[in-house]
């Protein structure tokens, strides 16, 4: 399946992981390094208690960090990460 399908397919789905008040705690991370290597691409949603318009991209790439994966879209609240580079998919 191209990247580009794969994409849509999670932009238009049910969010796999959502960040709550607790924040990026070392279970967070752990259960999206999990999701990582299950699926290709993911997508966390960020609760309105933790994510305002002003951090929410600082959160993502901190999460991008600490998962060693690619941000590649945020949309809103919604973070889309993935494990592979964009060049893999193509």
């Amino acid at each position: 399946m191209p990247y580009s399908e794969d994409f849509k397919k999670v932009l238009l789905a049910d969010p796999d992981a959502i960040l709550g008040k607790k924040g990026l705690t070392d279970d967070f991370i752990n259960h999206i390094l999990k999701l990582l290597k299950r699926h290709k691409i993911i997508k966390i949603k960020a609760l309105r208690s933790i994510a305002t318009r002003a951090n929410i991209n600082k959160l993502a790439i901190e999460i991008s960090k600490l998962t060693a994966s690619h941000l590649l879209d945020i949309r809103g609240k919604s973070i889309i990460l993935t494990k592979y580079s964009i060049e893999k998919f193509n």
